[in-house]
């Protein structure tokens, strides 16, 4: 009886594993979709941070930076759909992803450019600036610098002109390393900034949207020319 029970017991463990295996699968495959796997566009664009990584925080207006760099690039991906560009996502939705798995989505969608949607963050609520980074200097700097140009219209919340900028620079990191097209990191705003703040919070959803707008600038731009 007690050898019974034993083989009873590790059956039941066995389907509880086999169980979870499927679950798992479940979850990634979600996750996959979540990436519009498949997707064959001429611009990717990459919602910068998710899931577990949260990103810049501007607690003062309830603002985190992964939920805003999702809005406007979905904000982006309509207005270049609008104007006939094919556009895939490396996330739709809160999914955490590393590095590679931005590049190499990136890379599996046969695209022209990648554009990573970011948005800075300051211990200081007073600086606020636009700028673009790029990795390799041949593959990617012509690319940052033309986004650059379209984000330096971007009116500033302050409402005092155009935003201040800080010229782009080299960064090291793997999405623009080892993607295969140009690439660039966009950190449009400071998400820290107490103006920001109350231009991204009041619900309204119009400064996401001229973020967008200034970003489609430049990569309509850079398309234009290539």
């Amino acid at each position: 009886m007690v050898r019974a029970d034993l083989l009873k017991v590790w059956a039941s463990l066995l389907v509880a594993v086999s169980a979870a295996g499927v679950l798992t699968v479940a979850v990634l495959a979600t996750g996959a979709e979540a990436q519009e796997t498949g997707c064959r566009g001429q611009v990717v664009l990459d919602a910068g941070h998710g899931g577990s990584d949260s990103g810049a925080v501007n607690a003062r207006y309830g603002l985190v930076e992964k939920e805003q760099t999702l809005d406007v690039a979905r904000k982006l991906e309509a207005l270049l759909e609008a104007d006939g560009h094919a556009v895939c996502m490396t996330r739709t939705g809160d999914e955490t992803l590393s590095n590679n798995d931005r590049y190499a989505y990136a890379n599996s969608t046969g695209a022209e450019i990648l554009v990573s949607v970011h948005m800075n963050g300051s211990s200081d609520p007073a600086p606020d600036y636009t700028t673009t980074l790029f990795g390799k200097w041949r593959k990617d700097k012509e690319l940052a610098l033309t986004v650059f140009d379209g984000l330096s219209t971007l009116p500033a919340a302050d409402g005092a002109g155009t935003m201040h900028t800080r010229a782009p620079y080299s960064f090291a990191s793997g999405v623009l390393l080892k993607s295969d097209m140009p690439a660039t990191i966009a950190e449009t705003v400071f998400i820290t900034s107490d103006a920001e703040g109350r231009l991204l919070s009041d619900g309204t959803g119009a400064r996401q949207q001229q973020i967008a707008g200034a970003l489609r600038t430049g990569i309509e731009d850079y398309l234009d020319a290539h």
